[in-house]
């Protein structure tokens, strides 16, 4: 016996979603209150209560913060204005002129802050066949050249890869990387949310826009650009359509997985894409509420045209990502009681 209760207020039922136990998807179903799934909740288990995933908890402080003073832009031109994209992080590279006995740093990868003090990035930006670490990140600004008093440079004090990363495939392209100190919030860094359940692309409105941001390449051959760029809005392909694109890869023995997104600009005239530089930076998904970051900028094929993008989906890592970020370790618990500071009273959200 039981009573009908929505999926995620019903412990036992949405321990056997979590751990891919259902037999059925209409299992225990007693139907749906709009987008919301009705089961039938044993009684003996209505008095549990499920704690928020750590990032929902992280994601809701960071949406507090935002209403209680931060502006929040999300407009559709293709360079980003200022503080439009307040969690995209350049990875900084150090270069070495041996003869100069010199060096310098050069930005390539992108990344997106999730906490005060973590950057989420591809596994193929911090381990790679050239032997390219990144030692600092770069925020606060759009332009790689600005030396404006907003923008933050913070060394890297430790890089954490997903334990099943080999370089010479492109599965489990995730990587953390741990801030040598917490940045600075303001109206131009905040991190990010983290997209938290499976996503299904029916359930992506035409009130919702799917970007990628990066300061990738504008054109095939171009290897970056010193301006923050976005595409215009992208549209999801279906694993068995986007493997056809990609069969026989070396890099992909697989094929296109379950734990990867592809994803195309519809007009294929103008064929907008993630490029080079792009690698490790978001994939975005913005409401008129939120906006998330659902996949991290893995490979492609050159830029721009009919083929498909792909990137790390966020959720099929959220579990390793949590440990890594939010852990229930005492020293961590200020990562969500953090105060933001220089407060923007106006909050915006423009639509052309």
């Amino acid at each position: 016996m039981g009573i009908c209760k929505k999926l995620t207020e019903c412990a036992p039922r949405l321990k056997e979603v979590q751990e891919g136990k259902r037999q059925l998807d209409s299992s225990g179903r007693c139907g749906f209150s709009g987008f919301d799934e009705i089961v039938c909740c044993p009684i003996n288990a209505i008095t549990e209560k499920i704690s928020p995933r750590l990032a929902d908890s992280a994601c809701q402080t960071y949406l507090d913060a935002q209403r209680n003073g931060l502006s929040f832009h999300i407009y559709q031109g293709i360079e980003a204005k200022p503080g439009e994209f307040p969690y995209i992080v350049a990875l900084g590279y150090e270069d070495k002129n041996d003869l100069k006995n010199l060096s310098s740093i050069s930005y390539s990868c992108g990344g997106s802050l999730i906490s005060v003090d973590h950057v989420l990035t591809a596994a193929h930006c911090v381990s790679n066949i050239y032997e390219k670490v990144p030692i600092e990140v770069r925020l606060g600004n759009e332009s790689i050249d600005s030396n404006a008093m907003n923008v933050q440079r913070i060394p890297i004090s430790d890089i954490i890869s997903h334990p099943k990363y080999k370089r010479s495939a492109s599965y489990n392209d995730v990587a953390i990387l741990k801030l040598k100190t917490k940045v600075l919030l303001s109206s131009m860094v905040q991190p990010v949310c983290l997209q938290t359940q499976s996503l299904n692309p029916l359930t992506i409105t035409p009130k919702m826009s799917l970007i990628v941001i990066g300061w990738g390449g504008t054109d095939f051959g171009e290897s970056s650009s010193t301006k923050l760029r976005r595409t215009p809005n992208l549209s999801i392909v279906d694993k068995e359509a986007c493997a056809k694109y990609y069969t026989g890869f070396p890099k992909l023995p697989l094929g296109i997985t379950d734990n990867m997104i592809c994803a195309v600009d519809p007009n294929r005239t103008r064929g907008a894409d993630a490029c080079q530089g792009d690698s490790g930076g978001p994939l975005l998904l913005l409401t008129e509420e939120n906006v998330k970051v659902i996949g991290i900028t893995a490979f492609g094929q050159g830029c721009g045209g009919s083929v498909p993008g792909v990137y790390t989906m966020v959720y099929s890592y959220l579990d390793w990502i949590e440990e890594q970020v939010w852990t229930s370790n005492e020293e961590n618990k200020d990562i969500l009681k953090t105060e933001f500071i220089n407060p923007i009273i106006n909050i915006t959200i423009t639509r052309q």
